[in-house]
């Protein structure tokens, strides 16, 4: 989510403070350099259809103002972009600017290939134009000494799902702590239902179920004012691994396998109870039909004694090296004009909530019927957000952690190995202190 400094950003950026309205057209800023034919190379790791057009408008919209630049957008799944990154890098192929997780910005500013982003910021009109539910991703795209190395472009969380006729015919509300949660999970359990999905694959889903629940415990897997000190194999972390494999019990046969796709699949059954998992599953929810979409709600996970949730994002960065680096910043301050960026959250507003406040507040935002469909989700979110969080950060290796998968490993030795939980907290531990090391 980075940007920089030239006549057109310092008019956007500062637009973003302002009403949500028009787009980038009415700044003409100047050709950087006049006559000059530019080549930039943008990668993108989202595929959904839909956001890869918002994108692609965003960047038109730059093309329009800027006839000298052409921008080759490069779409790179999520599953292989971290190994390309690295493989460009190496042999001094990066690309000028990508999308990306805050992790993975993390781990590129470790190397040291990343452009600062202070004046951005400062164009942007400061640190204040972000709003309060963004204050946990603002403060990872950060450094100790607070420069900018990344920019938060949308948040989201997890969240609990549960199926109200379910939750209804067995006399209960939506739990709010652990206690209840189970109990929930007990009392939907039964015939050919399930109270709650767990995952136990080594995959995402399995990592950000598992984290939310560590949060919501009061652990987590490093010390973040000391973040070399790995804490997963410590008794608030490990209490919540043991709890999270012990709900595996309530869950279907052979769900332990599931990675997304199954698992979004099988909320859509009707004959699951609840779900730990993100924001994002509404678009799954609203694809299997108008009657599916309508039997599900959502709260924040579930607390004991802890608050928080995994926090899923997208960061906008600049590499370092590149031939024209203010074309690039400039580039990537479009996708902060106030029309272009709630073009792209109202995409999908339960998978793309807005850091900015201005955004949060406008009534072009809030009367949009996808926001209206989805106020409680949108509120669940809003309401997790500032204590959610991604697992690893602030260690630079929280990426590489996110690509093995190491937390969802130890539930898959708990889960399907039968291992004891804190000989499996003990194992993932020792890997990440080996990796650090």
């Amino acid at each position: 989510m980075p940007t920089r400094t030239t006549k057109y950003i310092a008019v956007s950026l500062a637009l973003i403070v302002g009403a949500v309205t028009s787009g980038c057209g009415s700044s003409e800023p100047d050709s950087p350099t006049d006559g000059e034919q530019i080549e930039l190379e943008f990668w993108n790791p989202e595929t959904e259809e839909a956001v890869v057009g918002a994108f692609e408008n965003i960047i038109a919209a730059y093309e329009a103002d800027n006839p000298n630049v052409n921008v080759n957008v490069v779409t790179v799944p999520w599953s292989d972009i971290y190994p390309k990154w690295q493989t460009a890098l190496q042999s001094g192929n990066a690309p000028d600017a990508s999308i990306g997780s805050v992790a993975f910005a993390a781990s590129f500013q470790e190397q040291g290939v990343l452009e600062p982003l202070n004046d951005a910021v400062d164009a942007m009109g400061g640190e204040e134009v972000f709003a309060d539910s963004a204050a946990s991703l603002v403060e990872l795209s950060k450094t100790d000494d607070g420069d900018w190395f990344t920019l938060p472009l949308v948040n989201n969380s997890v969240v609990l799902w549960y199926n109200k006729p379910m939750l209804e015919a067995a006399g209960l509300e939506p739990p709010t702590t652990w206690e209840e949660l189970e109990a929930a999970a007990q009392a939907m359990t039964h015939d050919d239902q399930y109270g709650i999905l767990i995952p136990s694959s080594t995959s995402q889903v399995t990592n950000q179920s598992l984290y939310s629940l560590i949060l919501s415990n009061g652990g987590d897997i490093v010390d973040r004012d000391d973040p070399d000190t790995v804490t997963f194999d410590s008794e608030k972390s490990v209490e919540a691994l043991e709890f999270y494999s012990s709900l595996a019990q309530y869950s279907p046969p052979g769900s332990g396998g599931y990675d997304r796709p199954e698992a979004q699949a099988a909320m859509s059954t009707g004959k699951l109870g609840m779900f730990i998992y993100g924001s994002w599953m509404q678009s799954a929810l609203d694809a299997a039909g108008p009657e599916v979409a309508a039997q599900f709600g959502a709260v924040p996970v579930p607390s004991n004694g802890g608050a928080g949730a995994f926090m899923g994002n997208l960061s906008l960065f600049a590499f370092q090296g590149g031939e024209h680096p203010e074309e690039t910043k400039e580039l990537l301050s479009y996708f902060y004009d106030p029309a272009n960026y709630e073009d792209l959250v109202l995409v999908n507003p339960t998978s793309f909530f807005p850091v900015l406040a201005s955004v949060q507040e406008s009534e072009s935002y809030l009367s949009n019927e996808k926001v209206v469909a989805n106020a409680d989700l949108i509120d669940a979110i809003k309401t997790s957000l500032p204590d959610a969080w991604i697992f690893g950060l602030p260690n630079p290796h929280a990426g590489e952690w996110e690509g093995l998968n190491l937390i969802a490993q130890a539930a898959t030795a708990v889960i399907e190995g039968g291992e004891d939980p804190q000989a499996a907290a003990d194992a993932i531990a020792e890997q990440m202190r080996e990796t650090i090391g």
